[in-house]
């Protein structure tokens, strides 16, 4: 029986990477309305393609979910929450939008956990308003300094969203690892010059990815990393500037 969870997460992985990859060459149509969603539905199965990709990255993480949390209900949310996931990550990716669908969907496993731990309704709920606020003023912000936008709406839809899942500490965790993410590789495609300073880079991926490493690492494992990082990288400093400082 200890393998049965293992071989549930196999079949699920396997059925939902196929509805995924089918989701990510269709929804982009259907929010940019270039099909409506009754089109969209009658090609699930007249205009659908096997791939394998999708299925075997979601089969590694559904038996790493069962492997490293455990056979409960946590990890059977993670599952519901991944698709939103990945349809955000890819479909932001390749078009710079992330449709509410995948929000819906994350919304799906953030009120099941919602019920399930109602004693905390309220961490959940200031989660999905500091989550979504702190992206809502980055926009806002950008808009008046650099009369652009910084945050797409979907990114502000999103991190509600997973507020909403997480709670507040791991969405401020979330979005902390997410800006780090997004500094180091936006900051390593302009000394490569694949980016100009006023190119776009969607953000979706890197709340995407922050939210996987959260599944994994405890929110306090990641902070106690970043104050040490903080203080090291503070330590350098102070060396390099008393190195420059003139000596009497």
């Amino acid at each position: 029986m200890q393998y049965l969870p293992y071989a549930i997460m196999s079949i699920l992985a396997i059925i939902i990477g196929q509805v995924v990859h089918h989701l990510i060459r269709k929804m982009p149509p259907v929010v940019a309305e270039e099909i409506t969603y009754k089109e969209f539905f009658s090609t699930l199965f007249k205009d659908f393609k096997v791939d394998i990709v999708c299925s075997l990255v979601l089969l590694i993480l559904y038996n790493s979910f069962i492997y490293f949390i455990g056979n409960n209900l946590t990890s059977y949310l993670y599952v519901i929450l991944s698709i939103g996931l990945f349809l955000a990550f890819v479909i932001d990716y390749k078009y710079q939008l992330i449709p509410d669908e995948t929000h819906y969907i994350i919304l799906i496993a953030g009120v099941i956990n919602f019920i399930a731990n109602i004693n905390l309704w309220w961490d959940y709920l200031l989660g999905a308003l500091i989550g979504g606020g702190i992206f809502w003023g980055l926009g806002l912000l950008s808009l008046a300094i650099f009369k652009k936008e910084g945050m797409g709406f979907g990114d502000v839809k999103l991190m509600a969203s997973l507020g909403f899942m997480f709670g507040i500490k791991y969405t401020l965790v979330i979005t902390l690892v997410s800006f780090f993410l997004g500094a180091i590789v936006g900051g390593t495609l302009l000394i490569i010059k694949k980016k100009d300073a006023d190119g776009y880079i969607p953000f979706g991926p890197f709340i995407v990815i922050a939210t996987i490493m959260l599944m994994f690492i405890p929110a306090d494992a990641i902070i106690d990393i970043y104050i040490g990082f903080c203080s090291w990288l503070g330590m350098k400093m102070t060396d390099v500037v008393y190195f420059f400082m003139p000596k009497n």
